[in-house]
């Protein structure tokens, strides 16, 4: 059965132009013409639509592109593992907001030595060292150097910044605002770690949208197994 596109984008409250649009970006199987050169999509395009749709609500358009390239090469186990990876990022958020709510507005620090290296400091923060190294590099925050190895160490005031750079990055995701750098430097200057309410508002605000953000993603994933148990059926 052959649709107009008139009528799918009706049905799906889109342009036209925006189903052309994920045709270009070849997240949809390919559409065939007729031979005066009109589109010719089919009831497997719509289901492509209703899930590109759905998936939008917890996911952007490239991560959807990375999705439904391997959906459409046949490689469904791809597609979901690339989902599950961003449930991953998220839930590593979540481990974020809760050290900072146990280090930073419940005041327990780990029993350790008061120095540690990065990758025990990527461990305790949930931040992976190469964030951690950029941070150093651009001077958010200061590390020390060990005399013996040049290494970097950090103290428990490091772990304390790295996790409220993190949660003022988080806040201006949360915001709906790309992440500046300048902005973190000159929220972190103004930031004092004694202000306990302003910290326990700036973290409030980031779980909550990462709440609704894994109800979306996961509302998106859905939308994705259904397509790929949908194709399996048909195929």
């Amino acid at each position: 059965m052959t649709i107009r596109p008139i009528d799918i984008a009706r049905r799906l409250r889109v342009s036209t132009t925006m189903l052309r649009n994920y045709e270009e970006l070849g997240i949809i199987p390919p559409v065939k013409r007729t031979v005066s050169g009109y589109r010719i999509y089919t009831d497997e395009h719509i289901a492509y639509f209703i899930c590109i749709r759905e998936m939008m609500h917890g996911f952007t358009l490239s991560e959807i592109a990375k999705m439904l390239k391997s959906v459409i090469a046949n490689k469904h186990d791809e597609a979901l593992w690339i989902a599950n990876k961003a449930q991953a990022v998220l839930q590593n958020d979540k481990f974020v907001c809760a050290q900072i709510r146990l280090r930073l507005l419940h005041k327990k620090k780990a029993t350790m030595p008061k120095e540690f290296t990065i990758d025990t400091v990527s461990k305790i923060t949930g931040i992976i060292p190469s964030t951690i190294r950029y941070w150093d590099k651009i001077d958010l925050i200061s590390a020390s150097r060990c005399v013996a190895n040049n290494y970097r160490t950090f103290t428990q005031t490091h772990i304390d910044e790295i996790l409220m750079i993190q949660a003022l990055k988080l806040a201006m995701r949360a915001r709906g605002e790309r992440y500046a750098v300048e902005q973190i430097r000159k929220e972190m200057h103004e930031l004092s770690f004694a202000d306990m309410g302003k910290i326990s508002t700036i973290v409030t605000s980031v779980e909550k949208h990462l709440a609704a953000l894994n109800r979306a993603q996961i509302r998106s994933v859905y939308a994705l197994y259904s397509l790929c148990t949908q194709i399996e059926e048909n195929c």
